[in-house]
């Protein structure tokens, strides 16, 4: 193939991979919405909320609500919380039933703007699609642009070493003009384009932004002064932009340095493998006839091992951070691209090979032309490390919340203790959280050194798993559409070093909540003298349960040693009895205490239980007549 054909090769082929590239999903994953999305809420929200897997930047208007025609809805602006992994906005105005659609447009670390939606209901049953998958606006030109980048840092970086391999190898040879300076400045121009794109879309410039704008800093440096700087100033300031362009990849963003320096180190050994081959070609074109430079292109060869050994453990390294399993290989389009970037670098590798061969058995200048196939190769692969950076990594940063998301409307608190873990849950409208503790725990902090824990929920009734994602330590949340009536979650709990089990709990939906029943029960309690309570504690409910002691006590005495002798009482979820009887729950999450008491006509006590991180108690009481 002529060097004309080559050369067209080059150029559509990255323009094929920016065109028929599947729009990019989101960068930053939202992993929760209040309200949630697709359920509907009883009332207005006062705020709504997402949590995304990694920190966003939001305009102050990046959030806005709909109503079903279309209408605003008048809302604060936005604002960020736990590290700018939480987007809120308040809602200002009256809703009425009816479906609303929020949307919202975000700036991901790596500087990427991306924009979804999701709906909800108010008070109305419509149907809805729940929350939509988020696309990465101006994809093909965002591609375009870094790919212009690691081509500037190819000239840079890899025009540098290639400079420096043919002054040591043939220095007789008539040198082409640097492309130093130009580089320089084409790279100044995507990562200011990159800059605009990212300030005007968040109204400022948050981390991408910064990093962005050290990096422009640095190239326009390099494209202002890199005639008056010695070769190891150029080199050293093009590897600063590299590592914090690196910062801002998939890697640095999501795994922190450990990440960048791996990333940086990718583009580094890439840079200069098609940089420095890239020189060699155009000094050989200069000299062609002239000076011999095949000691260049041997020196070369040895150089472009190691290199490519760098590009395939980086790249490895760098899959296994981001790729969470096989089937994310052929599953996603991040997946797919990484496929054909692999074959691609085998394909140079093997042109390599072939140049290797030529150059040590054959005169003249054979050699070159798997050489400037191979330039061709890499320089498709750098386009396709371009769609890489553009794309979204096929797992979330993380799937952790941080902190559950608020409960909307009454909540049913139950505890009890499933072998020796403590299991207290919280349903509320369309939501369930579980907090679970082990007797090493503190109830204040959760674990303060947590167990891994596993976790498996379902709806007994609909035989339905509910999906829970982690809200912190020990914390998981999930959404559920609670029927009207009576269903049962079922829990298997298991936490590495303690005894797991099984337990279940009713929920009545929805439930009646009382703010007087608390004070009633003091009241009947503090009135009644001597009486009878039998009490049963369990630290396993997988050991056999120990013998029940019994003991004669007043209501003052009972009433103090009780968790719940005083205001401020929480919310207490009353269920009346067939008998005349009423079943009263309520939770105190700070101490991690959950209490179940039954209750007769007159509000005294017949049956109460009791979990809380270490035991589960149940008591009953007998009066005198």
């Amino acid at each position: 193939m002529s060097r004309r054909r080559w050369g067209l090769v080059a150029c559509l082929v990255p323009v094929v991979l920016f065109i028929t590239a599947p729009q990019a999903s989101a960068h930053p994953t939202l992993l929760s919405t209040t309200p949630a999305a697709g359920y509907s809420v009883a009332s207005r929200p006062s705020a709504i909320t997402m949590v995304f897997d990694e920190p966003v930047s939001v305009a102050p208007h990046g959030v806005r609500v709909e109503d079903n025609r279309g209408h605003a809805v008048a809302t604060s602006e936005v604002a960020l919380e736990q590290g700018g992994r939480r987007v809120v906005v308040n809602t200002l105005e009256a809703m009425p039933a009816g479906r609303y659609v929020v949307r919202w447009e975000v700036t991901a670390q790596d500087g990427d703007v991306v924009a979804a939606d999701f709906d909800f209901a108010v008070a109305a049953a419509v149907e809805l699609s729940g929350a939509e998958s988020g696309s990465s606006t101006g994809f093909p030109v965002i591609a375009l642009l870094r790919w212009l980048f690691f081509l500037s840092l190819v000239g840079l970086l890899g025009g540098i070493v290639g400079e420096r391999l043919v002054h040591r190898a043939v220095p007789a040879a008539t040198r082409p003009r640097s492309l130093v300076r130009p580089s320089a400045a084409v790279g100044s121009l995507a990562t200011v384009s990159q800059l605009v794109y990212v300030v005007v879309a968040t109204a400022g410039f948050g981390r991408a932004g910064l990093l962005l704008a050290v990096g422009v800093a640095g190239l326009v440096s390099l494209a202002a002064l890199a005639h008056l700087m010695r070769w190891w100033m150029v080199a050293t300031m093009t590897v600063v932009v590299i590592l914090v362009e690196a910062l801002r990849n998939h890697l640095g963003s999501q795994r922190g340095v450990s990440g960048a320096l791996v990333i940086a180190v990718h583009l580094v050994a890439l840079s200069v493998w098609l940089g420095a081959l890239f020189h060699l070609l155009r000094v050989a074109r200069a000299n062609r006839g002239g000076v011999p430079i095949r000691r260049a292109f041997a020196v070369y060869s040895r150089l472009a091992v190691a290199l490519f050994l760098l590009v395939l453990v980086s790249g490895v390294i760098g899959a296994l951070m981001l790729v969470p399993s096989p089937g994310a290989l052929s599953g996603t389009a991040y997946g797919r691209t990484l496929l054909a970037k692999v074959a691609l670098v085998v394909v140079v590798a093997v042109l390599a090979w072939v140049a290797r061969r030529r150059l040590l058995s054959a005169t003249g200048s054979s050699f070159t032309r798997p050489v400037r196939a191979e330039a061709v190769v890499l320089l498709v692969v750098l386009a396709a490390s371009a769609v890489l950076v553009s794309l979204p990594s096929p797992a979330p940063a993380t799937a952790d919340l941080g902190y559950p998301t608020p409960a909307v409307g009454p909540v049913i608190r139950l505890g009890g203790l499933a072998g020796q873990i403590a299991v207290g849950v919280a349903a509320s409208e369309n939501q369930l959280e579980v907090r679970l503790h082990t007797p090493a725990g503190d109830t204040a902090t959760n674990d303060t050194r947590p167990p891994a824990f596993d976790l498996t929920a379902k709806l007994g009734g609909r035989d339905e798993t509910v999906v829970l994602r982690p809200c912190g330590r020990g914390c998981f949340v999930g959404p559920v559409a609670w029927t009207a009536g009576l269903e049962h979650i079922e829990l298997r709990v298991g936490a590495t070093g303690w005894h797991g089990g099984i337990v279940s709990f009713p929920i009545r939906w929805a439930p009646h909540i009382s703010r007087d029943a608390l004070p009633r029960v003091r009241t009947a309690m503090l009135a009644q003298h001597d009486f009878r309570v039998v009490e049963s504690i369990t630290s396993d409910t997988t050991a056999p349960t120990p013998a029940a002691q019994s003991v004669t006590i007043d209501g003052p005495e009972f009433i103090d040693s009780d968790p719940y002798a005083g205001p401020p009482d929480p919310d207490v979820v009353v269920e009346p009895r067939p008998d005349g009887h009423r079943l009263l729950t309520f939770g105190l999450p700070a101490e991690g205490i959950h209490v179940e008491l039954e209750v007769d006509a007159s509000y005294r006590i017949v049956r109460e239980t009791l979990a809380d991180a270490n035991h589960l108690a149940n008591r009953t009481f007998t009066y005198r007549r």
